[in-house]
């Protein structure tokens, strides 16, 4: 028993960190941190989603091994481990993973446009990471009773499933829906600047009109079959704070333009922060308000009505609040105050009487 509770605790720790982990990857690209910071931060989340796999397996595999398969996914929320690990390492981190092993940049405005949109619905799709806090809050003791553990628990549940799979659904049909967005704009606009340079530079290599692509901050690197025309920063900027995945490509002609593509980046990067934090709030709120209001109106007249059935010296009548008076806890607690509890006293007093009342044997033996 000792070593399950050791390892649920590790795993709880896991949680802890796999959320700054989440949390800080998206701070960093939203930051423009230095590559190899990002680059640690992606193979740190392909190892916590390749964790997080396994223990979903192992549990999996146990219940289906005490044929309890179905009560793990649902009263103890296995579908929560589920989509919080294998989706991200399949979407997600090892993806990401895989693509810095290539060390490839994106190639042909088309193909990058389709990369983007799963990239973008990717990215939405590792917030179900925050599902895991169910896990740590269902072990914290915030109220002595089950019953509002469970109800509080369900709550949040409900809330933060609902709000994540709803955008992770949108994300989805954003994707596959062919409307006009910042991303095509974005890559229009380069393909266009392309076939501009190309034509500049087929007559007379006009230098000066080529170098006006300056004034285009996301442009990088401009290359003809000559050698490269035009480049923002030198070889040892672009070793520090860009990766594979931060350049776009395009080929028009006899001209190379490689072009920034950080601030797409950084605009979802931001998305997920301003979703993360959001529910990350939400569960805040309904821990801090939530949790104390059930407590008040439903815990604590219940314990005490059970306590007054079961202990005969009890006798501490349920506070009624004006506002709930109407509801079904505290219609009974009216009933327990008014009936209950006097029909106790009364019984109790002729419990005493009977005790106390004396009898012809008592007086008998008063004068022996």
């Amino acid at each position: 028993m000792k070593l399950k509770e050791s390892i649920e605790n590790i795993i709880l720790f896991v949680i802890f960190l796999v959320l700054v982990q989440t949390f800080t990857e998206d701070l960093a690209v939203f930051l423009g941190w230095s590559w190899d910071i990002r680059r640690t931060l992606v193979f740190t989340g392909f190892a916590f989603d390749l964790f997080f796999s396994v223990e979903f397996l192992v549990r999996y595999f146990a219940s289906l091994k005490k044929g309890n398969t179905l009560h793990y996914m649902i009263r103890e929320r296995g579908w929560v481990d589920l989509v919080a690990s294998l989706p991200l390492l399949m979407l997600s981190s090892g993806p990401a993973v895989l693509a810095l092993m290539q060390g490839s940049a994106f190639v042909g405005a088309a193909g990058m446009l389709n990369i983007l949109k799963v990239v973008k619905t990717v990215r939405i799709a590792r917030i179900l990471r925050l599902l895991r806090l169910l896990k740590v809050f269902k072990k914290i003791k915030f109220v002595n009773s089950p019953m509002a553990q469970r109800h509080v628990t369900k709550i949040i549940t409900t809330v933060v499933s609902s709000f994540v799979l709803t955008m992770t659904a949108a994300s989805f049909i954003l994707a596959i829906v062919p409307v006009k967005d910042v991303e095509k704009d974005f890559i229009e606009k380069h393909r266009v600047m392309a076939q501009t340079a190309d034509r500049l530079a087929g007559s007379v290599g006009d230098r000066a009109l080529i170098e006006e692509f300056e004034e285009y901050e996301s442009v990088l690197i401009l290359r003809t079959s000559e050698g490269t025309l035009y480049t923002r920063y030198d070889n040892d900027f672009y070793k520090k704070w860009y990766g594979p995945s931060d350049y776009g490509y395009i080929r028009s002609g006899g001209v190379e333009l490689f072009y920034n593509l950080k601030p797409l980046h950084a605009g979802g990067a931001g998305d997920n922060l301003l979703i993360f934090v959001s529910i990350l709030l939400m569960l805040i709120i309904l821990m801090v308000t939530y949790s104390p209001h059930f407590a008040l109106t439903v815990t604590d007249p219940v314990n005490i009505m059970l306590r007054g059935m079961s202990d005969s010296s009890y006798n501490l009548e349920v506070l009624i609040p004006d506002e709930y008076e109407s509801d079904g806890v505290y219609r009974l607690a009216r009933q327990y105050n008014e009936e209950y509890l006097p029909l106790k006293a009364r019984n109790s007093d002729m419990e005493q009487g009977a005790n106390l009342a004396l009898k012809v044997d008592n007086i008998e033996d008063l004068f022996k």
